[in-house]
């Protein structure tokens, strides 16, 4: 590929990091049904996994060996950063650690 269909690649991976960089997975609906509960947490995962699957591609694009500057984006790097930070703390960490557990009605 040419250096500038590299970086359009990667612009357009930036916007789907963008789309799930902010999903909390951790729903807790207390007025939903079970069926529109599991229907939402599905929607939010399919989001959450597709900008997974972005991140990995880009950062996967600007390893490679050879890659011209222009491939290294930074607004592409910092929103790889943004959605690994924020899984961290409001996903992964607080499956295994009480303590990073937020109440949404801020108890």
């Amino acid at each position: 590929l040419s250096t500038d269909k590299t970086v359009k690649v990667l612009n357009i991976l930036e916007k789907n990091i963008q789309d799930g960089s902010k999903l909390s997975t951790l729903l807790n609906h207390n007025n939903d049904t079970e069926d529109e509960e599991r229907l939402w947490r599905d929607l939010i995962m399919e989001r959450v996994t597709k900008s997974a699957d972005a991140c990995l591609t880009a950062i996967n694009i600007m390893t490679s060996p050879n890659m011209p500057k222009a491939v290294y984006i930074e607004d592409v790097i910092e929103r790889v950063i943004q959605y690994t930070k924020f899984h961290l703390q409001n996903t992964l960490y607080p499956q295994y650690d009480p303590v990073y557990r937020v109440d949404p009605h801020g108890g």
